[in-house]
C-alpha cells in the first residue's frame, strides 16, 4: 500500500472509480505515474446503464481486464422493433460486448489496484483547491477522516451529478426530463441487440454474461402512468404490445434501477485546469450505446495526456484544455447524429418505420452506427 496522502505529492488524482474512472488509474499507473483513486461507493454494484461496450473500446478493455472480454457474450447484430411490430436488422461490425456493471466495474477497479494505483473507496471528495501553475489539493472524508492529498494533476470521473467545491460543473439546461430504468431478466435468451419503440421512449434489450438480458429503457417523465407505478417491467410491456411479448415468460434477476432525472444535452469538459472523463464532463445522449465506449477512451486519453505533460513541461492547465478539445473533437459526430437517430426512431408511425427501413437497407445500418462512435482521428487533430 501507498503511503498516505499527506506525506507525499501525488503524481495524478482521479475522482471516481467507475469505467472512466478506473481505466484512466489504471492507465495511469501503467504509464508509470503514482495515482490515488478516490470513490465514494463500493464494489460491486448496479448503474443504471445500456450495458452494451461498443466495437472501438475493445481492445482497452482486453488489456486492462481480459477476463472481462472472456466471459461477455459478442453481438454482431442489432434489431429495431417498431411499435406497429415490424423488425428491422442490420449487423455490427465488429461486433460489441454486453457486460453487466455489476461485472465491469468491479473488475477495472481490480485492474487498477493491480496496476498499483492506490484505490480507495468510500472516499468523499470535499473539495479542490488549484496550484497557480497546475495541480492543486484534494480536501475529501475517508474512513471518518478528514483528509487532504495533494496532486500534480486532477482527473474527474465522478459521473454526471458530481460536486466538488471549487470545480465548475457542466451546465446543461434543463429541458423535457426523462427517466432511465434497468432490470436483469432471465428466462429470455437473447444474441442480438435489440431496440423497441415505446410510446414516449425507447428499451433496448442487450446480451451479459451468464445468460441473463439486460433491460434498459429512457422513458419521458410525463409519460402516463409512470409516476408512482410500482411495476416498471409491466409498465414497459403495456407501453408497447411486441416488448410484451418478447418479455413474455422473463424472471427478475436483480432489483430494478431507477435515475432521475436525466436531461439530453450537449454537455462538454469545463477548461478548469482539470480532466474531466466520462458523463463528469457532459452527459451524452445515450441512444446509440456508446457511452461506455466513450466513457473508456475518454479516461484512457486523459491519463496518457497528463503522463506526457508530467513528463514534458509540467503544464497540466494546458493538458487539460487540450484533452477536452480532443474529447470534443472525438465525439462531436457522435453528438451530432445520436440526436437525430433518436427522434427519427422514435417519431410515430409511419415514420419510424420509413426511418427504421432506411437503416436496414444495404450498409446504411453499419454506416450510421459508425457514425455515431468515438472518432479517434479526429481527436488527434
Amino acid at each position: 500500500m501507498a503511503a498516505s496522502g499527506s506525506e507525499r505529492v501525488w503524481d495524478a488524482a482521479v475522482v471516481g472509480g467507475g469505467p472512466a474512472g478506473a481505466i484512466a488509474a489504471w492507465r495511469a499507473a501503467r504509464l508509470g505515474l503514482r495515482v490515488v483513486v478516490l470513490e465514494r461507493g463500493r464494489f460491486p454494484r448496479d448503474k443504471v446503464c445500456g450495458e452494451f461496450v461498443s466495437a472501438e473500446a475493445l481492445p482497452l478493455l482486453a488489456q486492462a481486464a481480459p477476463e472481462l472480454m472472456a466471459a461477455a457474450p459478442e453481438i454482431a447484430a442489432a434489431e429495431w422493433i417498431t411499435l406497429s411490430g415490424r423488425r428491422y436488422a442490420f449487423p455490427l461490425a465488429p461486433a460489441a460486448r454486453g457486460i453487466s456493471r455489476w461485472r465491469l466495474d468491479a473488475q477495472l477497479w481490480a485492474a487498477a489496484g493491480a496496476a498499483l494505483a492506490e484505490t480507495r473507496s468510500g472516499a468523499i471528495v470535499r473539495g479542490w483547491r488549484p496550484a497557480p501553475r497546475g495541480g492543486g489539493e484534494l480536501e475529501f472524508t475517508f474512513a471518518g477522516h478528514s483528509e487532504r492529498l495533494r496532486a500534480r494533476a486532477l482527473i474527474v470521473a465522478a459521473g454526471r451529478w458530481w460536486r466538488v467545491a471549487g470545480l465548475p460543473v457542466p451546465g446543461i439546461a434543463p429541458r423535457r426530463a426523462w427517466v432511465g430504468v434497468k432490470a436483469h431478466l432471465a428466462g429470455i435468451p437473447a444474441r442480438a441487440l435489440q431496440m423497441f419503440a415505446l410510446r414516449h421512449g425507447y428499451c433496448g434489450l442487450a446480451p451479459v454474461e451468464d445468460g441473463g438480458v439486460n433491460v434498459c429503457a429512457l422513458v419521458r417523465a410525463d409519460a402516463p402512468g409512470l409516476s408512482g407505478c410500482r411495476d416498471i417491467v409491466h409498465w414497459l410491456s403495456a407501453a408497447a404490445p411486441p416488448l410484451a411479448m418478447r418479455l413474455h415468460g422473463a424472471a427478475m434477476a436483480r432489483p430494478v434501477q431507477v435515475t432521475a432525472p436525466v436531461y439530453l444535452g450537449r454537455g462538454v469538459a469545463l477548461p478548469a485546469g482539470v480532466f474531466f472523463a466520462g458523463d463528469a464532463g457532459g452527459f451524452a445522449d445515450p441512444f446509440t450505446g456508446a457511452g461506455l465506449a466513450r466513457a473508456m477512451l475518454g479516461g484512457a486519453l486523459a491519463a496518457e495526456m497528463a503522463a506526457a505533460a508530467l513528463a514534458g513541461d509540467g503544464d497540466v492547465i494546458r493538458a487539460a484544455a487540450r484533452h477536452a478539445l480532443a474529447v470534443r473533437a472525438a465525439t462531436r459526430r457522435a453528438r451530432r447524429w445520436s440526436g437525430w437517430l433518436r427522434r427519427w426512431l422514435t417519431a410515430p408511425p409511419p415514420w419510424q418505420d420509413w426511418a427504421a427501413a432506411a437503416l436496414a437497407r444495404g450498409d446504411m445500418g453499419q454506416s450510421m452506427a459508425a457514425r455515431t462512435r468515438w472518432d479517434a482521428a479526429a481527436g488527434r487533430r
